[in-house]
């Protein structure tokens, strides 16, 4: 079972790739393609989806859709400032 914060690094990963690939339209994450794009639940996502956006990692867009924050985009830059911030 993964630990917590490597689910948050996950998450903020795929969030950093969806920048990554569409800078000027790249919120388009539901909660619901982020559980097909890591292959888990819903609710195993949920709580930590919560926890970055409330953390201010993510921020909220509208019902059920996140973007990354300009935090998560710097927590997001590299591994290491993954590892460093979402340590095991």
């Amino acid at each position: 079972m993964s630990s917590d914060n490597a689910i948050r690094r996950q998450i903020l990963q795929e969030y950093r790739r969806a920048y990554e690939a569409s800078k000027e339209a790249p919120f388009l994450h539901t909660r619901q393609h982020l559980a097909e794009r890591l292959q888990r639940s819903y609710e195993d996502l949920a709580p930590h989806v919560s926890f970055l956006e409330q953390n201010r990692y993510l921020h909220w867009k509208a019902t059920d859709v996140f973007k990354i924050s300009p935090k998560g985009l710097r927590a997001a830059h590299s591994e290491g400032d993954l590892a460093r911030e979402f340590p095991d």
